[in-house]
């Protein structure tokens, strides 16, 4: 009887499938799977970073405010605009539970970041999914014409992952403007922002239905302190504040986040090194004849033809971890290939050049 209890009142989850993460370690490895930073900080940083840790910063709980006033002073904006989340995925779940009940209706790209799907059935709302063709093109008259007063919020990663396809200015301004009057709010994931050099976040100021979620995972290289933020007019990041948590991220990560923002000069580095590791990626393919989709992010997808399956286990052989391509249906032979530093991309071209895809 108890079971059958708690059958009927938690099912509704039952129907939300996750994958539990890898049991190995992707440690020591060259990681060209998950779009992360793949070489690590200097020594000479990472040891002047460290000796700021105190027995305070695990005994005492965390002090984000000055964090706040940092970020809002690099970002220009008031810090009434911001709220600090334990990464993108919590600031996108931050703005389902304020803006999506039951019921409602939530426009999406399809493929798009895989938590946008979860949220949707989280907040059990009916989804509308703008899917892309073989061009890799979304079908943007749908998406506007999907946009009515039943639509509670629209989101979409902007470079999308794992297309890495933008939507260009005009479009966002379309979107906005038609989701405003229609009384709906915008979230835009700009999580591959410093790869991607355009931001909507000028935008803020003509439209009070925008919200703009950001990481410190990629083009900061923090992914394994899982911080990012919302940033929004007053009034909705004042709605938004009130959903976190009591404490929004742990004090090491505001330690290495401070690090990082007081000194830009670290993460301008890694991002012209990871642009000329394209370029010398891009060559090689070009000079081997083979088939790429360059992208907005920082990364991009190689197709490997027939030959992707002996790819992969040679791939897996070296330590070098891959993961699928664009999502779409006709891109099934490519494989996504995270870019870094051209002493990153050389092993990855080596194995290619002594393995022929053509």
């Amino acid at each position: 009887m108890f079971t059958d209890f708690h059958t009927k009142r938690l099912s509704w989850v039952d129907n939300i499938f996750r994958v539990r993460g890898p049991f190995k370690t992707r440690l020591n490895k060259l990681r060209l799977d998950k779009n992360e930073r793949v070489s690590n900080f200097e020594r000479k940083f990472f040891n002047r970073i460290l000796k700021k840790i105190k027995p305070e910063h695990l005994t005492a709980y965390p002090e984000t405010e000055p964090l706040y006033d940092l970020l809002a002073k690099k970002l220009n904006v008031s810090r009434k605009s911001l709220v600090i989340t334990a990464g993108a995925d919590s600031a996108l779940r931050s703005c389902f539970d304020l803006c999506v009940k039951p019921g409602d209706k939530v426009v999406t790209l399809s493929p798009t970041f895989a938590m946008v799907d979860i949220y949707v059935k989280f907040s059990q709302a009916r989804q509308i999914k703008i899917k892309y063709n073989s061009n890799l093109k979304l079908d943007f008259k749908k998406l506007i014409n999907s946009i009515n007063s039943k639509v509670s919020l629209v989101v979409f990663a902007n470079p999308n992952s794992p297309t890495g396809t933008i939507l260009n200015h005009k479009q966002i301004i379309d979107i906005l403007t038609k989701a405003y009057a229609k009384g709906v709010m915008v979230l835009i994931d700009e999580a591959y922002f410093g790869f991607s050099k355009y931001t909507a976040l000028p935008l803020l100021k003509r439209f009070s239905n925008l919200i703009i979620a950001r990481t410190f995972s990629k083009s900061f290289g923090l992914a394994g302190c899982r911080v990012g933020y919302l940033i929004s007019q007053p009034k909705i990041a004042s709605r938004l504040y009130r959903l976190r948590p009591m404490y929004e991220v742990n004090s090491i990560a505001i330690l290495m986040v401070t690090a990082l923002l007081k000194n830009e000069k670290f993460v301008r580095k890694y991002l012209n090194e990871t642009n000329l590791g394209k370029k010398y990626l891009i060559s090689k393919l070009k000079f081997l004849n083979i088939n790429y989709l360059e992208t907005h992010a920082n990364f991009l997808h190689i197709d490997f033809g027939r030959k992707k399956k002996i790819f992969v286990k040679l791939f897996n052989k070296k330590n070098i971890l891959i993961k699928g391509g664009p999502g779409v249906k006709g891109y099934d032979s490519y494989l996504r290939i995270t870019l870094g530093p051209k002493k990153y991309m050389q092993p990855l071209i080596n194995i290619i050049e002594n393995k022929s895809i053509n």
